[in-house]
């Protein structure tokens, strides 16, 4: 009995600890989009994504294409739209360096390591899942 009150105690404890996060990760900008892209880093479109600080665009996969970038530390996969306008010519954000900027009015600019904008935006880009093995990495959602 006395570790069946133990356990509810600590239960209760977990329970009241956890605070609800005010983030909302859903983009109302951004509609959901299958993609699996597979890409062998050992072709020279992609080699360049073997090295750290790298960043490469792939056209033809999401809303706008796919831009990827080697951290050092792994493999990251962001939407190529701006996470904050609704979709439209100007929202198609443009590679520079580890930076993708958009090209709507406000002209904000993305950090690719992070995938957060350089200045005050509510939403962050829109990541996608990567896996990699050997030279093939998968980038899905």
């Amino acid at each position: 009995m006395k570790k069946f009150i133990t356990l509810i105690i600590c239960s209760a404890v977990v329970l009241i600890s956890c605070s609800k996060d005010d983030w909302n990760n859903q983009n109302p900008y951004l509609p959901e989009m299958a993609v699996n892209v597979p890409i062998n880093t050992s072709l020279p479109t992609y080699n360049t994504l073997n090295y750290p600080g790298n960043a490469i665009y792939i056209g033809g996969y999401g809303i706008n294409g796919i831009l990827v970038i080697n951290t050092g530390t792994g493999i990251r996969a962001f939407e190529a739209t701006c996470a904050n306008h609704g979709i439209s010519s100007c929202s198609k954000l443009t590679l520079e360096g580890i930076e993708a900027k958009c090209n709507c009015s406000d002209a904000l600019v993305y950090n690719l390591y992070l995938g957060l904008a350089t200045t005050d935006a509510q939403y962050p880009l829109k990541e996608y899942r990567v896996s990699q093995s050997g030279n093939m990495i998968t980038i899905y959602n």
